[in-house]
């Protein structure tokens, strides 16, 4: 599941304490600063806004040249206690046009030291992210156990529980007026008034395909329990609201639409819910991870989701895959069957994939698609031969991909050379320096270092030893097994300054070395530092 994912991005962070994430009336607003590279090279979460960029895992924008304040910043990051001071990530980000100053919002998680990530609540902005409010989860209170549906009181589980309860995803309406998230096992809900109170949804159960607040209805409200009460439908991974209005949830059972005919006066919604069968007619598996709307210029913009096979489902017939409906889920198209998809990202001609294996564009409305697993940077970067990519994005001037190794940024001028060739991309990346001015616990005073460290070469490719240089020079690296035989040397000539050297996993033969620690020493020229590397085959 998802949460997995973003336990991988928060592994090393210490838990908030419980009073630090009780209150959001903190004060919070505080000013865009210059941000001088990324925080992670483990891009999790875009989200466009005209020709700008946020990103995760801390709340960071990206201006193109035009919008840049006098600073010259390329890069921004909101300076706000609830990032830099309870070790909160960005889960998820919902924003249009920052030009305009419309609203941002950003859904917080931290480690709860239990498993599970748990929900940090909201920043949100409404001037485009010059300044930012706190906003608390979107759980309910204890005595939550009823909430009215049309004439019907529906019980319902209270979810109190920050735990589990991660922003997955996040939806502004047409209007901006009301959002959305997609909580997991705090399932979907709306607010209307900034983020103050929530709604909850009322969706289908799992034993039904839909609800409406006119008919009688009849269902207990929660994810599942460990009585075996709930339904997966109720928990909350992706949520989209279309140019019409009609709201599409992606949960542990499938996507459902609620079309805006269906509101009552008070905003409750009736829903219809599409689930993975074998007529195709669905998604393609039950957990529904990522919704995309497509700009079109004729006819109603088409709804591209990504859904994953999940074992709680029985004999049912799922696959991970993506689908797509042009007309508002009368009919569905899959597409990409086996392959798992993180994220989508979609212009009027073009569909973006962000898989395991790569990045898979389509221009022909997911008939055919092109896999791109080699991303050629500008400069002596080097990147795996092949590449996890987690998230996608189309801002008005770039494509954007972030990945386990850095954000790549395609100018828009060449993404129809995707369809037939890799063009160069810009790589942003972060870097931990060595020999830091101002060590901290965070930021050690290292001579050399080497990451990833433990280094799995069939899934990392290759492990990078960093060092710094005070002049030009040709650097030297050696690489020793455990017993301190010489495995492997690498020479090259580098500029000064913070430098790196890649080795991908093998001795002087080109085999890939076996499991063990090893050691590798860094010749400076007038000085040799050390380090070690775990390799895990």
């Amino acid at each position: 599941m998802l949460r997995v994912g973003l336990l991988v991005l928060l592994i090393g962070l210490v838990a908030p304490s419980a009073d630090a994430q009780s209150d959001p009336s903190a004060p919070q607003a505080r000013a865009l600063a210059p941000l001088p590279n990324l925080v992670s090279n483990d891009v999790r979460v875009l989200a466009a806004a005209g020709d700008s960029l946020w990103s995760g895992p801390l709340l960071t924008l990206y201006l193109e040249p035009a919008d840049r304040p006098p600073s010259g910043a390329r890069l921004l990051v909101a300076d706000a206690p609830a990032l830099t001071e309870e070790d909160n990530v960005v889960a998820s980000i919902a924003a249009t046009n920052a030009r305009q100053r419309s609203p941002v919002w950003a859904g917080l998680a931290f480690d709860t030291g239990g498993g599970e990530p748990g929900a940090g609540g909201f920043l949100v902005s409404t001037d485009g992210g010059e300044s930012f409010a706190r906003r608390a989860p979107q759980l309910d209170a204890p005595g939550d156990s009823t909430l009215q549906y049309g004439g019907a009181t529906v019980p319902a589980v209270p979810i109190t529980q920050q735990a589990g309860s991660t922003p997955q995803a996040l939806a502004l309406g047409p209007d901006a007026d009301t959002t959305w998230v997609a909580g997991l096992r705090s399932g979907v809900r709306w607010s209307a008034d900034g983020g103050e109170s929530w709604s909850r949804a009322v969706l289908p159960p799992d034993t039904s395909r839909t609800v409406d607040p006119s008919t009688e209805t009849t269902l207990l409200l929660a994810p599942p329990l460990d009585d075996g009460r709930g339904s997966l439908n109720h928990l909350g991974y992706s949520v989209l609201v279309d140019e019409t209005g009609t709201v599409w949830a992606g949960t542990g059972r499938g996507v459902n639409r609620s079309l805006r005919g269906t509101v009552t006066p008070s905003g409750r919604r009736g829903w219809r819910r599409f689930a993975a069968a074998d007529s195709g007619q669905g998604p393609p598996g039950a957990l529904v991870v990522s919704l995309a709307e497509q700009p079109r210029p004729d006819g109603r913009n088409p709804v591209w989701m990504a859904s994953w096979a999940s074992q709680q489902q029985g004999g049912r017939l799922q696959r991970f895959g993506v689908a797509v409906t042009p007309n508002g889920g009368a009919t569905f198209r899959q597409a990409l069957i086996g392959e798992r998809v993180y994220d989508l990202a979609a212009r009027r001609t073009r569909v973006y994939a962000a898989a395991e294996t790569g990045l898979f564009v389509s221009a022909d409305q997911g008939r055919t698609w092109r896999s791109v697993e080699r991303f050629p940077v500008r400069g002596e970067e080097v990147l795996p031969s092949t590449l996890t990519t987690r998230a996608v994005a189309t801002t008005e001037t770039a494509l954007w991909v972030g990945t386990t190794e850095g954000l790549l940024r395609l100018d828009r001028s060449a993404e129809g050379r995707l369809l037939r060739e890799n063009p160069t991309w810009q790589l942003f990346r972060a870097e931990t320096p060595v020999n830091p001015e101002q060590p901290s616990e965070q930021v050690p005073d290292v001579a050399t270092y080497a990451y990833p460290n433990p280094f799995v070469p069939s899934r990392d490719d290759l492990v990078r030893i960093a060092y710094e240089l005070d002049d030009p020079r040709t650097v030297t690296v050696n690489i020793y097994d455990f017993g301190m035989n010489r495995v492997r040397t690498i020479t090259e000539q580098k500029p000064a300054g913070q430098q790196e050297t890649v080795w991908r996993g093998r001795d002087a033969e080109g085999l890939r070395v076996p499991t063990g620690t090893y050691v590798y020493t860094v010749d400076l020229g007038d000085r040799t530092v050390d380090g070690k590397i775990v390799v895990a085959n």
